[in-house]
């Protein structure tokens, strides 16, 4: 029994490599699609800065909860932020200011009403 099952190993692996040298060449799964518009797969304009921590209305003030790693030129003094709803509606600008401690960041509203929870990004260059 010990013998056969030695005999009959290396015929299996004969016959396998056999069947696999006979098999129809993969053609790419994409093959049958149209091309896409080479605008169709840009990446956004617009970078993540972090999300509204608090707004005070009545003196124009909104904090910015920052993300771990938050483009450089938001943080510069005078950059204009946009402030949009998770379904990308934008609504409202801010302007940064020097205030920046640990992850939060002031900025000063410039137009819209911030929420606290909107997103916050910037247009990147």
């Amino acid at each position: 029994m010990i013998a056969t099952a030695r005999l009959l190993t290396p015929l299996a692996v004969i016959f396998s490599f056999a069947a696999c040298s006979h098999t129809a060449p993969v053609t790419p799964a994409h093959a049958d699609y149209p091309a896409l518009p080479s605008a169709a797969l840009q990446p956004s304009p617009h970078k993540l800065v972090g999300r509204v921590l608090a707004v005070d209305a009545t003196r124009g003030f909104a904090f910015v909860d920052l993300t771990t790693a938050p483009p450089a030129i938001a943080l510069a003094d005078g950059a204009e932020l946009i402030v949009r709803t998770d379904d990308l509606r934008e609504t409202a600008r801010l302007r940064t200011s020097r205030y920046v401690r640990g992850r939060t960041l002031g900025t000063t509203i410039t137009s819209g009403q911030p929420v606290p929870g909107n997103e916050v990004v910037i247009l990147a260059p």
